[in-house]
């Protein structure tokens, strides 16, 4: 790999970017390099290989950054061709990283961060890009050259969209990104975050409302699940709960009850007449099966009546000793470099809202000025979770 290694603006980080553990050894000689963008606007913060590391870590559960090599445009290197994007040397190439799935094992992650559906890629990134490919064809690392959308089962990811005639020269950019699929099958390193990961109008809550009897935490390889068909699933999920039968309570004394319309007879076996039915009345006294209603003194079943449920909802309080809280779109993982707006809940002695949903543990969705967005809210972040 002398070429590879020769690279001017090349960084060896494997040792020292964020790892949970060492990625498996490839069974299979490296014959394809895959090129990924990583939908992260360029200049940002978190689009660095040492953030998307972290991000694969915490959001995925995967042991490491998914790229065995990740260019950052953001960091811009003197050589002696001029300047260039740096090139982060994330992994060895023997390590089998979760980057395409069923195709890990005999593919080279790249990555280049960016998100070029809405970013022009640079003169000096262009160039950084055919000099690494230039380098990887020199060692014979792959003989070919393929965008994360070539791959199989990926047909439907817009990654990566580059301009390919300006820019990557070596690839086949004749396939065209098809439709979201219907249905998706799991493959190597799969998690509905990355599943969901910027797929326009459907969220991870949208995949678990519509993969019920999955269990999204354990996706195993081969497992079919809902993608397209996804969509808005969450909602309909909501809608149905609300327009569901409210669930029977516990008839106590003194409660308001309804007898219902279709009620037939009495407890004790006469016929209930027409006009009472429908009305409200009072509990006087409670058996095991039927209730006496204190207005007409007749004894009904339990099951002829209905008694609302007291309809509770639950809220978040955010404590008026919080300057500042960190909200984040609902389509990414609830860390710090992803959040773009916060709430400021010590400007207004503390604030609350209804939770609409709990897409993971310790986060919930919320409705701001800024539409539905998702907060962390931890024991130990001093944020309440109240029914009322």
């Amino acid at each position: 790999m002398k070429n590879f290694k020769a690279l001017p603006n090349l960084v060896d980080l494997r040792n020292s970017l964020p790892k949970a553990r060492n990625y498996g050894p490839r069974n299979k000689k490296i014959s394809t390099r895959v090129w990924h963008h990583s939908l992260t606007l360029s200049h940002l913060t978190g689009s660095d290989a040492a953030s998307f590391a972290k991000y694969h870590i915490e959001a995925n559960g995967w042991p490491g950054v998914a790229y065995a090599i990740v260019i950052e445009p953001k960091n811009v290197i003197d050589t002696p061709d001029g300047k260039r994007a740096r090139i982060v040397w994330a992994h060895d190439f023997d390590r089998r990283t979760y980057h395409a799935g069923n195709a890990n094992d005999y593919s080279l992650g790249i990555c280049v961060a960016g998100d070029y559906r809405n970013e022009r890629l640079p003169d000096y990134v262009k160039a950084t890009i055919d000099e690494l490919q230039a380098a990887l064809e020199a060692d014979e690392v792959g003989y070919e050259d393929k965008s994360h959308h070539e791959m199989p089962g990926y047909s439907w990811k817009a990654c990566c969209v580059f301009d390919y005639k300006a820019t990557f020269k070596f690839l086949d950019h004749k396939a065209p990104v098809t439709a979201v699929p219907g249905f998706y099958t799991i493959q190597e390193g799969d998690t509905f975050w990355n599943i969901a990961n910027n797929l326009e109008g459907i969220e991870v809550a949208d995949l678990i409302a519509a993969n019920p009897t999955v269990d999204y935490k354990n996706l195993k390889i081969g497992q079919i699940i809902k993608l397209g068909q996804a969509k808005g699933a969450a909602v309909k999920e909501e809608v149905k709960q609300v327009s569901a039968p409210a669930p029977r309570v516990e008839l106590k004394e003194g409660q308001s009850v309804t007898l219902s319309t279709s009620a037939s007879k009495y407890a004790t076996g006469e016929s209930i007449p027409a006009s009472v039915k429908g009305r409200k009345y009072t509990v006087l006294q409670v058996k095991s099966d039927r209730v006496l209603l204190k207005e007409i003194l007749s004894w009904v079943k339990k099951t002829d009546v209905a008694a609302k449920a007291k309809a509770t909802k639950e809220y978040v309080q955010l404590p008026k000793s919080a300057a500042t809280w960190r909200t984040y779109r609902t389509n990414v993982q609830p860390i710090a470099e992803n959040s773009d707006w916060s709430l400021t809940p010590q400007r207004f002695g503390g604030l609350e809202y209804e939770v609409l949903g709990k897409p993971m543990s310790n986060v919930v969705t919320i409705n701001t000025s800024k539409g539905k967005r998702n907060i962390y809210v931890a024991p130990s972040t001093g944020a309440k979770i109240i029914k009322k």
